[in-house]
């Protein structure tokens, strides 16, 4: 994987980056994005799908109460129903961290070869982070908090809205809704902190450049996922 993107790095860096290692990398940022726009289009389109069908999970929820099993089977044939695969949303994760590592193998291979890899004032084979006196670890430079934080904003915007509690439920509907309600949040947390957490702990010892390849495919995604057009509905 890794000896594959860096032949792809290499021939961008050559011929359409001015043999610009900092200028490869956004270009095959932007490259990523073109290739799984679809992935993402599908995605928004089913976290906008989830949102519409939230008054059917509480009727459902109504209709199965003390049965959570037969409102699982629900909840399924309902998503089936309406053309939503849940675990399709676990794809676009899974290929970032495959696209993450296959960056990382190139850029190790990169670090051994006599190529340009300055980039404005970061060197894209060295990480970008600062050594203070006193504190035994680093700190994270500007394109690895770019990272993070645009993969915040990315994971928060992918995540559908929790199931709203209805004026009409009973105090002991309410206070399983609220349960439900808290697990979801934490569930949601755990999603929308895990990769910029993973970002922070680990983006000061990898090459900046791919922090730089990180933050301009979280961003391309934050600008398709928030211009992707709603699903027509079906009338």
């Amino acid at each position: 994987m890794g000896e594959f993107f860096l032949q792809i790095i290499l021939f961008i860096y050559r011929n359409l980056a001015f043999q610009n290692l900092g200028i490869a990398i956004i270009e095959v940022a932007v490259l990523t994005r073109l290739v799984f726009a679809p992935f993402t289009k599908q995605q928004a389109h089913m976290s906008r799908k989830m949102k519409e069908l939230e008054p059917h999970l509480s009727s459902l929820k109504e209709k199965h109460k003390g049965n959570q099993q037969a409102y699982a089977q629900a909840q399924m044939d309902l998503y089936k129903q309406h053309g939503i695969n849940p675990a399709a949303g676990c794809l676009p994760s899974i290929v970032q961290i495959i696209v993450l590592f296959g960056l990382l193998g190139a850029m190790n291979q990169i670090l051994k070869m006599n190529i340009n890899t300055g980039f404005l004032i970061w060197d894209m084979a060295k990480p970008d982070a600062y050594k203070i006196g006193g504190l035994p670890f680093l700190i994270p430079g500007a394109l690895v908090i770019a990272a993070s934080l645009t993969q915040y904003i990315q994971m928060k915007q992918m995540m559908p809205p929790p199931p709203k509690i209805r004026k009409e439920d009973k105090p002991n509907e309410k206070a399983e809704n609220e349960s439900f309600m808290e697990s979801f949040a934490k569930s949601q947390a755990s999603m929308m902190w895990m990769f910029p957490l993973m970002f922070l702990l680990f983006g000061t010892q990898w090459p900046s450049g791919l922090a730089l390849y990180w933050s301009v495919s979280s961003l391309l995604a934050i600008v398709q996922q928030k211009w992707t057009p709603a699903p027509v509905k079906k009338t």
